[in-house]
């Protein structure tokens, strides 16, 4: 009984070395190692080793987007990242722009959106929390609590998600031709709602910057996707609009059109490696 339960022991603890050593040494290096076991213990480890070569992880497919913090060489990232068919993870974290961006290499924030221009002094956001059925909707902050992340501050206002539903519907699609930045907003005209029957026309849309996501390829802009998060001013952080825009352009805009600030800006990725500048 005693020399099974020893067997099973060291059967858990060699496959475990196994499942480590398969994912930083060559495959001769672990082959190697599983000669030189006892047959017993030997035919098991060939066993999980066969295994665990079906199931080694492959590389992340990441969409990257980055928005450069002024003062400093951080940034923070917005990201979506798969891993095969069933993993998918998304959302934010602050890294420094020397640094490769890697899944295992970053802290995911507890945020949603930003709430307006990350600095060094201060990056407000907000967080969504799970809706409180007793209590109805709400749209004024719940809590509000501080963290710090790379030596950056950060201050989070927690909302009821049902809230942030409520005032998010009515997605709304555009075709745009001229835009104007200035430090805080962007101001898009002679927007049109392709998507509409009526093909809807909007003559301006002017957004504070902060949420603003621009896709990118070969330097081009392909679509805008504007985030808008609109509190109120009285003090209490009320709620007014959490809508999104997606834009189209017209016509050719090239991606240094839009600054590096305020502005989530697509970034070229490799998978699992971070990206290139």
């Amino acid at each position: 009984m005693c020399s099974s339960v020893n067997l099973n022991l060291k059967t858990k603890v060699i496959a475990l070395l196994i499942c480590y050593f398969s994912y930083t040494s060559p495959l001769c290096t672990i082959l190697e190692i599983i000669s030189k076991l006892k047959n017993t213990i030997k035919i098991v480890c060939y066993g999980f080793f066969i295994i665990l070569c079906g199931c080694k992880p492959g590389e992340w497919d990441i969409t990257l987007f980055e928005q450069k913090i002024a003062g400093t060489s951080k940034a923070i990232y917005k990201y979506k990242a798969w891993l095969g068919r069933d993993s998918h993870l998304f959302g934010y974290a602050i890294l420094d722009t020397t640094q490769k961006f890697t899944i295992a290499g970053i802290n995911k924030l507890p945020i949603n959106k930003l709430n307006g221009i990350p600095s060094k002094f201060c990056i407000n956001a907000i967080e969504r929390n799970w809706p409180d059925k007793e209590n109805g909707i709400s749209f004024k902050p719940i809590d509000s609590y501080e963290l710090a992340d790379h030596g950056l501050n950060i201050s989070i206002l927690k909302y009821q998600r049902n809230g942030l539903r409520e005032n998010g519907k009515g997605t709304i699609w555009f075709d745009n031709s001229e835009f104007k930045e200035t430090r805080d907003s962007l101001e898009f005209y002679d927007l049109c709602n392709s998507k509409s029957v009526h093909h809807s026309r909007l003559d301006t849309l002017k957004v504070k910057k902060g949420n603003i996501i621009i896709g990118i390829a070969n330097n081009l802009v392909t679509d805008i996707i504007i985030e808008n998060l609109e509190l109120s001013n009285d003090g209490t952080n009320t709620l007014i609009s959490n809508r999104t825009y997606f834009l189209k352009p017209k016509k050719t805009t090239k991606s240094d059109e839009f600054s590096d600030y305020g502005i989530f800006k697509q970034k070229s990725t490799v998978p699992n490696n971070g990206y290139k500048p």
